[in-house]
């Protein structure tokens, strides 16, 4: 389980250190640009340095640094970016870093060991702008952007994943579609039919009696089949870091998503890491660990104990703008006070 993520001097941050402390299960929240993405793009890029054992560019639906001067704070060469992960895991626990210079050049706490790798590996990342699927697609056609990750950031090889689970018999097959199914209720069943060389997932439309390539859904249940196949699919104990799980969704499947991730934590050992801009996604949660009138026994339900609420957000003292990280907690908080706050964080 990833437990910490610490940055300084990356894109908005300061020289201060800059932490994001973990839970179970983490919802992200703030306004636009104040370094949410930032932080995530952070580990990304430590991660996928240590793995390949030199440094190399965030490969992030959101940032793509080329260059030090691109991810550096106010785009001076002269800092040093330091990136720190904590990891509390089965075959090794602690702490990785990087420090990185001018010209991309980066240096790495511990030396690069086969079990931290491993322990780094069960960390998956969706981005927030996944792309649409195409209507017929080669298997394998999509090289990994992330080596030890089978779904692309984007989701743009989820059907060519999809196909693998399937031939491989995989066991939780039945498992996703019950979750397509929770999120579009009139969707029945997945299924692969072959088409000479080219192959594509379909569903049942249990309303109409057909079959619909998944490519022809609507983009909101096209981008939730990432989401369900990485957190389905991936190993016991995997954490799961998804920006803006909501996108294209109806509010009701934004709670199926969160029923979701509520079960994957409490059952499967999963950690669940989202950040969100909608009330729609984030009042399952409130329902479940604030004070008022909890959801029905049919909705998973997230546990106080394994819940964290994170606040990124711009702050102002003696004249200086910095972006504070701090935890809020909601469990004695109630609806409408809340949702002022939310208001008033938002905009």
């Amino acid at each position: 389980m990833l437990t910490r993520i610490e940055v300084r001097n990356l894109a908005c941050f300061s020289d201060a250190p800059n932490y994001l402390n973990l839970a179970p299960e983490t919802i992200i929240i703030g306004p636009n640009n104040v370094g949410k993405s930032a932080v995530i793009a952070g580990f990304n890029a430590l991660h996928l340095s240590y793995h390949n054992g030199a440094w190399a560019s965030a490969v992030s639906g959101v940032y793509q640094w080329n260059s030090f001067e691109d991810m550096v704070h106010r785009h001076e060469a002269g800092r040093e970016v330091h990136l720190r992960a904590t990891v509390q895991g089965q075959s090794w626990s602690g702490t990785v870093s990087a420090i990185v210079r001018q010209g991309m050049q980066a240096q790495f706490t511990p030396t690069r060991v086969a079990n931290v790798i491993q322990e780094l590996g069960k960390v998956w990342y969706l981005g927030p702008s996944r792309t649409a699927l195409q209507h017929q697609i080669q298997v394998a056609n999509y090289g990994r952007v992330f080596p030890w990750q089978p779904i692309n950031p984007d989701g743009s090889n989820v059907i060519t994943y999809l196909l693998e689970r399937f031939t491989d018999r995989d066991t939780r097959w039945s498992e996703a579609e019950n979750w397509l199914k929770r999120l579009a209720p009139e969707l029945s069943v997945l299924k692969v039919p072959l088409r000479m060389m080219q192959t594509s997932i379909e569903t049942t439309d249990s309303r109409l009696g057909i079959d619909i390539n998944m490519a022809l859904q609507g983009t909101g249940v096209q981008k939730a089949l990432s989401v369900i196949a990485a957190v389905v699919f991936s190993p016991e104990g995997s954490t799961i870091i998804v920006e803006e799980p909501e996108i294209h969704l109806h509010p009701r499947s934004q709670e199926g998503l969160a029923d979701l991730f509520n079960k994957a934590v409490n059952e499967w050992n999963k950690q669940i890491v989202f950040v969100t801009h909608s009330w729609d996604m984030l009042f399952p949660f409130v329902s479940d660990v604030g004070p008022g009138q909890g959801r029905g026994q049919q909705h998973p339900r997230a546990v106080a104990s394994k819940f964290k609420l994170v606040v990124f957000n711009r702050v102002t003292r003696e004249g200086t703008e910095n972006i504070e990280i701090s935890d809020l907690d909601i469990s004695h908080m109630d609806f409408m006070t809340l949702r002022d706050y939310l208001k008033k964080l938002w905009g």
